[in-house]
């Protein structure tokens, strides 16, 4: 299991510094475009750590599984959990203005809610994302994304998303997850998937 642990870590590591990599690279050339997923994810750090919230994360990588509860004693610990899906805010980058169709107020046929889709065509890391809400589209209730990621040291893909619960009319982050797959170049791809589910104090 340790092996299997410094493993996922490994590979969880050198995708959080590509990361911070781009992200440093593209710092303050993102505005709200599309949908405003870095505010969003920023809104939920900062209400699940003055909750005192904590997380059971489930992961799997390959065969083995792992399952731990954290409290994340301050916004460190939740921008640790949820900063992959601050990438998505990469369909927001000025030179994808135009790059994606949009389509609002579509019926999901498995419930009551609305849809925003947002997709693209052409190859970029945000392939698709989809938007359900209940009557107005603050009433955010979960969100879905494909994200796709080649760089010099691994490809990737990733299925994401996010469910919501409202508190005080407000959304709050009740679950989240990440599957995917991961391939190190002259290596063997990974599957993984992780879930959190979100306990308010």
């Amino acid at each position: 299991m340790k092996k299997v642990l410094f493993t996922f870590r490994l590979f969880a590591t050198v995708g959080i510094l590509a990361c911070c990599i781009s992200a440093c690279e593209q710092r303050g050339k993102y505005d709200q475009g599309y949908y405003p997923v870095d505010s969003l994810v920023t809104a939920q750090i900062r209400f699940l750590t003055n909750a005192q919230a904590s997380v059971t994360k489930f992961a799997k990588l390959g065969e083995k599984e792992e399952t731990k509860t954290i409290h994340p004693v301050d916004s460190i610990g939740w921008i640790d959990e949820l900063d992959i899906f601050r990438e998505l805010r990469t369909l927001n980058k000025p030179i994808n203005k135009g790059a994606y169709k949009v389509e609002d107020g579509l019926p999901d046929n498995k419930s009551n809610l609305k849809i925003k889709t947002i997709v693209t065509d052409k190859e970029l890391p945000v392939r698709s994302m989809k938007i359900y809400y209940y009557g107005r589209p603050e009433n955010i209730k979960r969100i879905e994304a494909q994200f796709n990621e080649v760089n010099s040291l691994y490809s990737s893909s990733r299925f994401l998303i996010m469910n919501f619960q409202d508190l005080n009319n407000k959304p709050v982050l009740s679950s989240y997850s990440v599957t995917g797959g991961q391939k190190m170049f002259l290596g063997d791809t990974v599957i993984f998937s992780i879930k959190g589910i979100v306990t308010l104090q």
